[in-house]
């Protein structure tokens, strides 16, 4: 899940550091920013967010910018990148519960579980895991998951953080007693 919402905060910082001729939002610097912002979250996110959810984190970053009173050359100072970072996080966390990967209800079907297996493979393999292992482990929590009644938005829902994490043990062990 960090892993996730520090795509989100890379996308918003890299897309920060645009020029501007005045420190004002325009339409212009506005779709700009957005603009940016969808292809860093495109390219960084490697397939990770649906077009729904990034056009949603897009919007959201840029509401929370304007409602904070942020002026764009504002965005280069060290306080705002941090502040950004969390209004990235917010909005990632928001998207994920409110244009959840599989449309507009919390339920798996395949596409929804092949993004999720996607990113938990890549996860994993990025911390030396073995190919076996991950995709054995991706499959297990999507299925104990599924047994939870736990669709891909509560994923994102801190209330089932302690839930979600012990799905994870559960699988890792399960990992363990098959080999």
């Amino acid at each position: 899940m960090n892993r996730f919402l520090n795509y989100i905060s890379i996308a918003l910082i890299a897309f920060t550091f645009f020029s501007c001729d005045k420190n004002e939002w325009t339409p212009e610097k506005e779709a700009d920013f957005k603009k940016g912002v969808k292809e860093s979250l495109e390219s960084k996110g490697k397939g990770l967010f649906t077009e729904d959810q990034i056009n949603y984190i897009s919007d959201c970053s840029f509401e929370k910018l304007k409602s904070r009173n942020i002026k764009p050359y504002d965005m280069k100072t060290p306080g705002t990148i941090l502040m950004m970072k969390q209004m990235g996080k917010e909005c990632a966390q928001e998207a994920f519960i409110k244009k959840p990967a599989g449309g507009t209800d919390n339920s798996w079907n395949p596409k929804t579980e092949e993004n999720y297996k996607a990113m938990l493979r890549t996860t994993l393999l990025k911390t030396g895991a073995k190919s076996e292992d991950v995709s054995f482990v991706a499959d297990c929590f999507i299925n104990k998951m599924k047994e939870q009644n736990l669709g891909p938005a509560d994923l994102q829902n801190p209330k089932n953080g302690d839930l979600v994490q012990k799905i994870g043990k559960a699988c890792g062990e399960e990992l363990m007693k098959k080999k």
